[in-house]
């Protein structure tokens, strides 16, 4: 398998370009008082310098020791004549940007920050060990906190920048997390109501064909549009696969719940709806909840139990909140085992954590209990 060659971007080189522009003509200027080979030795450092900043975000930990290294070689070669270490030249400037760089592609801080600190140690000792004549002390005790301000302040920046990339890093990854659930429910939710209610519907006129034609023919209506309904959401969600995020369905109202419910309901398949309060004042996140809770329960039921099927729903607007209730008296199911792993509950479970509320399934040989709290805004 071939390995992807990396190479640096256009910016990089514009960047380095502009920068060793605006620094090189100086250090130049300067290398022409010293010595040919001091000349000649400082030319070959200013070509590194100049493939550090090009490769700087492709090679970042190298090209910031190869940084320290034309420093310290910098800091070794003679003093200009009657001026200071060459390592003072303007050109040194590219090194903060090698220590901004290495910190914020690699996250690593400690290191360069001590590397830089133990080279302005060096460069200050450099000066006071051989120095120009004359040492000039004020210039040389206020070079050490603009240095000093000028390697941290570099280090803080990309510090900062690093943190900042990894916080919209962790918000991704958190986006998509989200994204997934919210596929996972909705596919779910789509998926394993039509199926549970198409399959009953469908058994059900098969069981009256004989003796009530118009009734199966009812029955497998709604079997139909359940399927199409479905269709219909299948396709919303695939289709934001190639587009926009994933939203959420329509809103719906409580008073949808009626029809709802009544999908369900077949000769051998009683299911009684209780709505109470104020359905108007319940706001569109509670209601999709609320709305996604009652089909959930009623599917598992479906799914899960013999029949006949007796299910009873509670929805009862009150001050603190959305109580919902699903009720119904099959032979029940482990909940430790369902309540765990099922995408299902798990979803009704998610659905009432997001809004700060919480869900409760009870189950035993008398039948299944959900019950959700859904808090108001």
């Amino acid at each position: 398998m071939l390995s992807q060659v990396r190479r640096p971007s256009i910016a990089d080189l514009v960047i380095a370009a502009v920068v060793l522009l605006l620094t090189v003509p100086v250090s130049v200027g300067l290398m022409s008082q010293a010595a040919p080979w001091v000349s000649v030795v400082f030319a070959v450092l200013l070509v590194v310098f100049a493939g550090c900043m090009v490769f700087r975000r492709v090679y970042p930990t190298g090209g910031f020791c190869v940084a320290c290294l034309v420093m310290l070689a910098s800091l070794a070669l003679p003093n200009l004549p009657d001026g200071p270490s060459m390592i003072f030249a303007p050109v040194s400037l590219l090194y903060l940007v090698s220590l901004y760089t290495v910190v914020v592609e690699t996250g690593a801080r400690a290191l360069p920050l001590a590397a830089s600190v133990v080279g302005l140690g060096l460069a200050v000792g450099r000066t006071v060990v051989d120095p120009p004549e004359p040492l000039d002390w004020s210039a040389l005790l206020a070079f050490i906190p603009v240095a000093g301000v000028a390697v941290g302040g570099t280090w803080a920046f990309g510090a900062y920048h690093r943190a900042r990339a990894e916080l919209r890093r962790r918000r991704m990854r958190e986006g998509l997390r989200r994204e997934r659930e919210l596929m996972a429910r909705e596919l779910h939710d789509v998926v394993a109501h039509s199926l549970a209610v198409v399959v009953a519907q469908a058994d059900a006129a098969l069981m009256v064909l004989d003796r009530d034609p118009k009734k199966a023919r009812a029955m497998i209506d709604t079997a139909l549009t359940t399927g199409r309904e479905a269709m219909i959401e299948m396709r919303r969600v695939v289709s934001t696969l190639r587009e926009e995020p994933l939203a959420e369905p329509p809103v719906r109202s409580l008073h949808d719940l009626e029809a709802l419910v009544d999908t369900f309901r077949t000769e051998d398949v009683r299911v009684e709806l209780v709505l109470s309060g104020e359905v108007e004042m319940v706001d569109g996140e509670t209601t999709r909840a609320a709305y996604r809770i009652v089909q959930e329960s009623l599917t598992n039921a479906l799914k899960h139990s013999p029949r006949p099927l007796r299910c009873r729903v509670e929805v009862a607007i009150e001050s603190g909140g959305v109580v919902v209730s699903v009720r119904d008296d099959g032979p029940g199911f482990r909940a430790t085992r369902r309540s765990g792993t099922g995408h299902g509950i798990v979803g009704m479970r998610e659905r009432a954590r997001g809004l700060g509320g919480r869900l409760d399934v009870t189950s035993g040989p008398s039948g299944t209990h959900v019950s959700a709290h859904l808090p108001r805004p």
